[in-house]
Protein backbone atom coordinates (compact mmCIF):
# COMPACT_ATOMS: atom_id res chain seq x y z
CA UNK A 1 0.00 0.00 0.00
CA UNK A 2 2.33 3.10 -1.60
CA UNK A 3 -0.35 5.45 -0.74
CA UNK A 4 0.50 5.62 2.65
CA UNK A 5 4.16 6.02 2.27
CA UNK A 6 6.77 8.34 4.71
CA UNK A 7 3.65 9.58 6.44
CA UNK A 8 4.39 11.43 9.99
CA UNK A 9 2.05 10.22 12.54
CA UNK A 10 1.51 11.76 15.70
CA UNK A 11 -0.37 9.86 18.50
CA UNK A 12 -1.26 11.52 22.09
CA UNK A 13 -2.83 9.45 24.89
CA UNK A 14 -1.66 9.07 28.22
CA UNK A 15 -3.05 5.49 28.00
CA UNK A 16 -0.11 3.09 27.06
CA UNK A 17 -2.52 0.52 26.01
CA UNK A 18 -4.06 3.22 23.54
CA UNK A 19 -0.62 2.65 21.80
CA UNK A 20 -0.34 -0.44 21.58
CA UNK A 21 -3.50 -1.14 20.24
CA UNK A 22 -3.26 1.40 17.89
CA UNK A 23 0.25 0.78 16.65
CA UNK A 24 -0.72 -3.19 15.64
CA UNK A 25 -3.90 -2.19 13.98
CA UNK A 26 -1.91 0.47 11.79
CA UNK A 27 1.07 -2.40 11.19
CA UNK A 28 -1.44 -4.61 9.91
CA UNK A 29 -2.85 -1.85 7.20
CA UNK A 30 0.80 -0.55 6.40
CA UNK A 31 3.84 -0.32 6.84
CA UNK A 32 4.67 2.98 5.51
CA UNK A 33 3.86 5.37 8.24
CA UNK A 34 6.13 6.38 10.94
CA UNK A 35 4.82 6.40 14.19
CA UNK A 36 5.49 8.57 17.25
CA UNK A 37 3.66 8.01 21.04
CA UNK A 38 3.48 10.11 23.10
CA UNK A 39 1.74 10.74 27.03
CA UNK A 40 2.17 14.34 26.98
CA UNK A 41 0.91 17.54 25.61
CA UNK A 42 3.93 18.96 26.13
CA UNK A 43 6.47 16.53 24.40
CA UNK A 44 4.44 16.43 21.71
CA UNK A 45 4.27 20.09 21.43
CA UNK A 46 8.57 20.04 21.67
CA UNK A 47 8.78 17.15 19.51
CA UNK A 48 6.50 19.31 16.76
CA UNK A 49 8.89 22.69 17.11
CA UNK A 50 11.75 20.44 15.80
CA UNK A 51 9.84 17.77 13.56
CA UNK A 52 7.35 17.75 10.55
CA UNK A 53 4.50 15.57 10.69
CA UNK A 54 1.35 15.04 8.79
CA UNK A 55 -1.07 13.64 10.82
CA UNK A 56 -1.86 14.18 14.94
CA UNK A 57 -4.19 12.16 16.82
CA UNK A 58 -5.26 13.37 20.58
CA UNK A 59 -7.00 12.27 23.16
CA UNK A 60 -9.35 14.64 24.82
CA UNK A 61 -8.74 13.71 28.68
CA UNK A 62 -5.12 13.75 29.28
CA UNK A 63 -3.26 14.25 32.48
CA UNK A 64 -1.51 17.86 32.62
CA UNK A 65 -3.21 19.27 29.54
CA UNK A 66 -6.45 18.41 28.13
CA UNK A 67 -7.30 18.05 24.29
CA UNK A 68 -9.17 21.37 23.64
CA UNK A 69 -6.39 22.94 24.67
CA UNK A 70 -3.62 20.95 22.93
CA UNK A 71 -5.41 22.01 19.88
CA UNK A 72 -5.02 25.37 20.68
CA UNK A 73 -1.09 25.03 21.35
CA UNK A 74 -1.32 23.48 17.56
CA UNK A 75 -2.62 26.28 16.43
CA UNK A 76 -0.49 28.88 18.29
CA UNK A 77 2.54 26.32 16.43
CA UNK A 78 1.16 26.22 12.69
CA UNK A 79 0.50 23.08 12.67
CA UNK A 80 -1.01 22.37 8.97
CA UNK A 81 -1.51 18.79 9.27
CA UNK A 82 -4.37 16.62 9.60
CA UNK A 83 -5.61 16.88 13.69
CA UNK A 84 -8.10 13.84 14.77
CA UNK A 85 -9.44 13.00 18.15
CA UNK A 86 -9.70 9.79 19.21
CA UNK A 87 -11.38 9.85 23.02
CA UNK A 88 -13.86 7.53 25.16
CA UNK A 89 -15.36 10.06 26.16
CA UNK A 90 -19.40 10.10 25.07
CA UNK A 91 -19.93 13.63 25.26
CA UNK A 92 -22.23 14.59 22.84
CA UNK A 93 -21.03 18.23 23.51
CA UNK A 94 -17.04 16.89 22.68
CA UNK A 95 -18.31 15.62 19.51
CA UNK A 96 -20.24 18.98 18.14
CA UNK A 97 -17.17 21.09 19.48
CA UNK A 98 -14.49 18.75 17.32
CA UNK A 99 -17.53 18.93 14.44
CA UNK A 100 -17.61 22.72 14.46
CA UNK A 101 -13.75 23.22 14.30
CA UNK A 102 -12.17 23.30 11.66
CA UNK A 103 -8.90 22.39 12.82
CA UNK A 104 -10.15 19.04 13.68
CA UNK A 105 -10.33 16.69 10.68
CA UNK A 106 -12.52 14.03 12.49
CA UNK A 107 -13.67 12.51 15.94
CA UNK A 108 -13.61 8.93 16.46
CA UNK A 109 -14.14 7.23 19.84
CA UNK A 110 -12.26 4.63 21.25
CA UNK A 111 -11.41 1.59 20.65
CA UNK A 112 -10.63 3.05 17.25
CA UNK A 113 -11.79 1.05 14.35
CA UNK A 114 -9.92 -0.19 11.34
CA UNK A 115 -11.92 0.98 9.27
CA UNK A 116 -11.48 4.56 10.78
CA UNK A 117 -7.61 4.37 11.09
CA UNK A 118 -7.71 4.23 6.97
CA UNK A 119 -9.83 6.63 6.81
CA UNK A 120 -7.07 8.73 8.98
CA UNK A 121 -4.30 7.75 7.16
CA UNK A 122 -6.03 8.44 3.97
CA UNK A 123 -4.32 10.93 1.69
Amino acid sequence: MNHFSQRQLVVLDDDKIQHILIRKKIQLITSEVQLHFFESAEKVLTFLRNHSVDIVITDLNLDTMDGWDFVEELDRLGFKGKLFVLTGSIMASDRLRAQNDSRISGFFEKPISDTNLIQILAP
